[in-house]
């Protein structure tokens, strides 16, 4: 068995949208920038039932921590040429209200991750 797990922790680009599948389950997706040293990287955070209640009531740039499992695909941009879709699948959602950085800790329960020092370049031209 194998697993990979993703965590984002970033603000909401707009408020999330909430909508109930034919079968009753509801589903709630949201955006979320996440910064990195001047370049913003975009991933659409999807919660099911339970745990999109910890995102259904957040707004347009508050904090939100998402833990879950990461789906890529690619799609065409209306300006030509093929761009990557990230999509996290969140088993857990953390949310804040505040609008500055500090809360972080509060998010993390006092455990906040440190930011790394260095960003490795990461080729998405993955061949699968």
């Amino acid at each position: 068995m194998s697993f990979a797990s993703i965590s984002v922790v970033g603000r909401l680009a707009r408020d999330p949208e909430v909508r109930v599948t034919q079968t009753g389950k509801t589903i709630v997706t949201a955006s979320v920038a996440v910064g990195v040293k001047e370049k913003t990287q975009w991933f659409k955070v999807q919660a099911w039932d339970k745990t999109g209640d910890w995102l259904k009531d957040a707004r347009k740039g508050d904090l939100v921590f998402a833990q879950g499992s990461l789906q890529l695909g690619t799609y065409e941009k209306k300006t030509g040429g093929t761009a990557i879709d990230a999509v996290v699948n969140a088993q857990v959602i953390r949310t804040s209200h505040k609008r500055d950085d500090s809360v972080v800790d509060e998010v993390f329960g006092g455990h906040a991750p440190r930011q790394a020092t260095q960003q490795a370049d990461i080729d998405l031209d993955i061949p699968f």
